[in-house]
C-alpha cells in the first residue's frame, strides 16, 4: 500500500504549489467566461488537475536513479502481450479457495490481485470527468477512445523509458493494464451520475451565466477580486517608485500611495468610462448619475482605510525620531499592534458579511460612493436608462 501512497503524496505536494500559483488567474478566467464564480466548476477542474498528476506519478514513479539504467533494470521481458494474464497470476499466487468464501479476504493481501485492482481503479475517475464533460450516457463511444488513448499513453511512456530519457524501459508494457484501465474508466463513465448528482451540470452552469448576463448582475466576489487586483498593482507601483526614488520612509510612502490611489481609482476610471484596471480585466465597470463624484468618494473610502493603516507606523516613526522614553515606545508599539489587528479584523468581518449576504449587501466603498457595477458598454447603459 505504501508503494501507491508515495506517488500520491508527491502529487499532492506539487498540486498545492500549482493550485496557489493558478488560483487567481483561474478566478479571472472563470469570471470572464461565466460572469460569476461557479464553485462546482472550480472543484471539478482543480480535482482533475490533482487526479491527473496522481495518476501520472503512479505510472511513472519511482524512477531509476540514473538515466543510464540498463545495468540496474531487472526486467527480462519489456512487453507482456498476453491478454488476461493477471487472472492466471492471481490463481497462481493466491491462497484463496474459490469454493470457500471465507478465504476471499486473502485477495486483499495478494500482490497480483492488488496490482490488477488498482489498475482497474486508476482511470475510473477519468470516466467520471468525461461524463461530466459530455453530459450524457450516449456519449460513451466518445469517451471510450479517450480513455483507451490515455492508458496507451501511459504504457508507451513506460515502454520507451519516458521517450528515450532513460536508456532502458524500467516498467513492462502490459496489455492487461490497457484492458483493466479502459474497463475501469468506462465503468466510471456509467457510474458517474452517483457522484455528479452533487454538482450542477455544465448546461446548468451556462444557463445561470446567461441569466446573470440578462439581469446585468455583477456579484460581490467579482467586485472584491477587481479591488484586490487594483490594490496589488498600486502596491507594486508604490514599491517600484519608492525603490527608484530612494524615499522609503513612512511619510514618503504615504504620499506616493495617496497619489497612486487617486490616479488609479479616480482619474483613470473617469477617463475610462468608469472602469478601473481590475474591473476592465473582469469585464465590468462602474456607473452612476454622478460618476465623477462617485469615483472620488470611492477613492476616499479606500484611502481612509489606508490612512488608518499608516497612522500607527507614522506615529511609531515619529516617537523613535524624537527619542521618547522606553515606556512611551512600548505604548506606541502596543497601539500599532492593536490598531493594525483591529483594522484587519473589521475588514475581514466586513468582507465575510458581504460575501455571505447573497448580494443583499455591498462593500462599503461602493455603498458610500453610490456607484453600481454593470457589464454593459456605456452607450448601451445610457440607452437602457432612457428606455
Amino acid at each position: 500500500m505504501l508503494y501507491y501512497l508515495e506517488p500520491i503524496y508527491i502529487a499532492l505536494s506539487l498540486f498545492i504549489v500549482i493550485a496557489v500559483l493558478i488560483f487567481i488567474p483561474w478566478l479571472i478566467y472563470i469570471y470572464r467566461r461565466f460572469g460569476y464564480f461557479p464553485f462546482s466548476t472550480t472543484i471539478i477542474v482543480f480535482s482533475f488537475i490533482f487526479y491527473f498528476m496522481a495518476a501520472l506519478f503512479l505510472t511513472m514513479l519511482p524512477m531509476p536513479d540514473t538515466r543510464h539504467n540498463c545495468t540496474d533494470v531487472t526486467i527480462t521481458q519489456p512487453y507482456s502481450l498476453k491478454p488476461f494474464q493477471f487472472i492466471e497470476d492471481i490463481k497462481r499466487e493466491t491462497r484463496v479457495e474459490w469454493t470457500n468464501p471465507s478465504t476471499y479476504a486473502y485477495l486483499l493481501k495478494e500482490r497480483a490481485f492488488l496490482q490488477a485492482f488498482f489498475n482497474f481503479l486508476l482511470l475510473m475517475p477519468l470516466g467520471v470527468y468525461l461524463r461530466y464533460y459530455f453530459g450524457t450516457r450516449r456519449a460513451w463511444w466518445k469517451a471510450l477512445p479517450l480513455i483507451a488513448g490515455v492508458t496507451l499513453f501511459y504504457e508507451v511512456t513506460q515502454a520507451t523509458g519516458i521517450y528515450g530519457f532513460f536508456d532502458c524501459p524500467y516498467r513492462v508494457f502490459d496489455v492487461d493494464d490497457l484492458i483493466l484501465n479502459t474497463a475501469g474508466g468506462l465503468l466510471g463513465f456509467f457510474l458517474a451520475p452517483i457522484i455528479l448528482a452533487l454538482f450542477p451540470s455544465r448546461a446548468e452552469v451556462h444557463e445561470k451565466a446567461e441569466q446573470l448576463l440578462a439581469r446585468d448582475e455583477v456579484r460581490n466576489m467579482a467586485v472584491l477580486l477587481a479591488m484586490a487586483i487594483d490594490l496589488a498593482f498600486i502596491r507594486m507601483f508604490v514599491e517600484l517608485i519608492s525603490s527608484i526614488s530612494g524615499y522609503t520612509d513612512a511619510w514618503s510612502r504615504f504620499i506616493v500611495h495617496t497619489l497612486m490611489l487617486i490616479l488609479w481609482l479616480a482619474i483613470l476610471p473617469a477617463m475610462g468610462k468608469g472602469a478601473t484596471f481590475g474591473t476592465r480585466i473582469l469585464r465590468f465597470r462602474y456607473t452612476g448619475e454622478r460618476l465623477i463624484i462617485g469615483l472620488v468618494k470611492r477613492t476616499l473610502a479606500v484611502w481612509l482605510v489606508f490612512a488608518l493603516q499608516f497612522t500607527s507606523s507614522i506615529l511609531s516613526e515619529i516617537q523613535l525620531e524624537t527619542g521618547s522614553s522606553e515606556n512611551f515606545t512600548r505604548l506606541m508599539n502596543l497601539f500599532e499592534f492593536v490598531g493594525s489587528s483591529l483594522l484587519v479584523l473589521i475588514l475581514f468581518l466586513h468582507v465575510i458579511i458581504v460575501l455571505l449576504s447573497k448580494e443583499k449587501r455591498r462593500f462599503y466603498f461602493d455603498a458610500y460612493a453610490k456607484l453600481s457595477a454593470t457589464r454593459r458598454p456605456k452607450d448601451e447603459s445610457i440607452a437602457k436608462d432612457r428606455d
